[in-house]
């Protein structure tokens, strides 16, 4: 793997820079009305431009996703009786979006991930600091949170965010905890060469694991820590053998005093199970637990195909939750009670089958990681297997040219 790729062009950082944006900066929102159309239009744009990405025989695995997809569309139709088609093509839309500027980058996505990271983290730093001293950002942009259980206010400067008193940091994203999501991905896609990433990029990293600190993400430390335990087992171990048993202690003692001692693991936690426990059987909860419990009503309704996106259908048996916004809390059971069981186990064996790299550590990192943020309404995690496949695809396409170079036989198996 090589960590010191440096970009030949400043469009790589562009792509990967506007992937980022449009998953989660909400200056970048893709919501309803105008937004919509303009993310529409750009993606056509993209599109036009990058005609050759949409030859059909050449790229197989990108018309088997989205036609996946529309068949679960339609089906919801003959179900459901009722689907938004924006709402679809939106859905579509974000997926193909995503698969061009993965295409685009090939094999070096995970390198250029890395270091846009790295960017916003170190900027984000800057911004917090100034927080922590008791400066209010100015904004370009501000938006007034009105979920029905929050009413934090976000102030932007594009690249930082200060969400409410701006305590945790929120980076670029709409919370800390999305921040910490998109930082612990970085570090996923390296799953397995965490030791080699450390030795080149070291600065870096400390940056971005300084950035996660201190958004102060339960989600975040419980894949962080699911990262740290797996790399000292299928790296250390391997090299340090029964020496490396220390570290293991060591991390995991760091990990539980920390959930045992810290306001933001133990006690939320406990808090959102002793709230979820005492909910009413109709009470929607915005919190993780609770709103995994109110959501397995829809799960169970309309599991194979899911109750559709539109409020209409994804909470006909709460008409009163209809047009608040919710603050819905468990991007996993959401997308589950949105879109099916079949959905979610087609995206689970797209990964594994394509991620050559400990996929089954991974996706269950992908799914904690969902378990706190609707990570699933944006183009990144919606088209996050083809990272893999094109990954596959470039080195062993350069592997396959260099054996035409050479003269030498190429292996019998194809891509």
């Amino acid at each position: 793997m090589n960590f010191k790729f440096k970009p030949k062009t400043a469009k790589n950082y562009i792509y990967l820079f506007l992937l980022l944006a449009l998953s989660g900066n909400p200056f970048f929102s893709i919501g309803e009305g105008s937004t919509q159309y303009i993310f529409s239009g750009f993606v056509l744009l993209l599109v036009i431009k990058h005609n050759t990405y949409f030859n059909i025989k050449k790229e197989q695995f990108f018309f088997g996703y989205i036609l996946f997809f529309t068949l679960i569309f339609f089906f919801q139709k003959v179900v459901l009786g009722f689907v938004s088609i924006p709402g679809a093509i939106g859905f579509l839309l974000k997926i193909t979006f995503g698969y061009i500027v993965i295409r685009f980058l090939g094999e070096h996505f995970k390198i250029t991930y890395f270091k846009v990271v790295y960017f916003i983290s170190f900027i984000s730093l800057i911004g917090y600091l100034w927080n922590l001293l008791g400066f209010d950002i100015p904004a370009l942009y501000s938006q007034k949170n009105t979920a029905l259980y929050s009413d934090n206010s976000l102030k932007s400067l594009i690249l930082f965010n200060q969400k409410a008193a701006g305590l945790r940091n929120s980076g670029m994203f709409w919370e800390p905890g999305a921040f910490a999501c998109y930082i612990c991905l970085g570090f996923l896609l390296y799953l397995g060469e965490i030791r080699e990433l450390l030795q080149t990029q070291l600065f870096k990293v400390f940056i971005i694991l300084l950035a996660l600190i201190t958004t102060y993400s339960t989600t975040g430390y419980l894949v962080l820590f699911i990262i740290g335990l797996t790399t000292i087992f299928l790296e250390y171990s391997k090299k340090y053998g029964i020496f490396a048993l220390p570290i293991v202690i060591l991390f995991s003692t760091i990990a539980y005093f920390t959930y045992e001692n810290t306001e933001f693991l133990k006690e939320k936690i406990d808090h959102q199970i002793e709230n979820s426990a005492n909910r009413d059987t109709y009470e929607f909860s915005p919190d993780r637990f609770g709103a995994f419990l109110f959501d397995m009503h829809y799960i169970q309704k309309h599991p194979f195909v899911g109750n559709g996106m539109h409020q209409s259908t994804r909470y006909v048996d709460h008409p009163w939750l209809h047009d608040e916004k919710l603050g819905h809390g468990n991007g996993f059971s959401n997308f589950l009670a949105t879109m099916g069981v079949l959905s979610i186990l087609f995206y689970s064996l797209c990964i594994i089958k394509y991620n050559s790299h400990n996929s089954w550590i991974f996706l269950i990192a992908i799914f904690a990681l969902m378990q706190g943020e609707q990570l699933m309404n944006f183009p990144l995690f919606l088209s996050l297997p083809f990272i893999f496949i094109y990954e596959n695809y470039f080195s062993r396409s350069s592997y396959l040219s260099q054996q035409e170079t050479e003269n030498i036989a190429m292996p019998p198996e194809s891509f």
